[in-house]
């Protein structure tokens, strides 16, 4: 199977696998900054600065770590995992406070794919914890940022940025 191929397949799996009944179509917007001010993750549970410390729940699932803060994020981060079970593109996913979504990803991801696994993350995040403001960020396995996506709950829309 094809990179791009199996990446489609990862981002379909998102939309379609994580669903909390909320049926409101979530519309991602790269660029789209109205609201991101307004509506932040909580500076407690962001990991804009840093990869999460270890978290309550969770621990190592398949070849790398699931957490998360709750138990609820715990099931999210390893939702998160399954969804690329050869471990092509992540290698480990810890949420915090429900409303943040770290990921270290593979040395070799492109730019592209990061894009497109940020905005389907999201996507699936803003189903699973509805009506709040998210974020989910990707980092390389050094724990340096590459890129985060922030969502506002009130437009629906996310703004996918990557670090210089």
């Amino acid at each position: 199977m094809s990179t791009s191929t199996l990446l489609l397949a990862v981002a379909l799996a998102v939309l379609a696998g994580c669903s909390s009944g909320n049926t409101n179509q979530t519309t991602q917007e790269a660029g789209a900054q109205d609201g991101a001010q307004t509506n932040q993750v909580p500076p407690q549970y962001s990991q804009s600065q840093q990869v999460a410390p270890q978290q309550a729940y969770g621990g190592s699932y398949q070849r790398g770590t699931a957490t998360g803060d709750t138990q609820a994020g715990a099931n999210f981060a390893r939702w998160v995992l399954d969804q690329d079970p050869n471990g092509q593109y992540i290698t480990d996913a810890v949420v915090r406070g429900d409303q943040s979504l770290g990921v270290k990803v593979q040395p070799n991801v492109t730019k592209g794919d990061v894009q497109q696994l940020l905005e389907a993350l999201t996507q699936g995040m803003a189903r699973t914890f509805p009506g709040r403001p998210l974020e989910v960020v990707a980092f390389y396995q050094s724990g340096d940022k590459l890129a985060e996506s922030l969502y506002d709950p009130t437009s629906g829309r996310a703004n996918v940025q990557f670090m210089q």
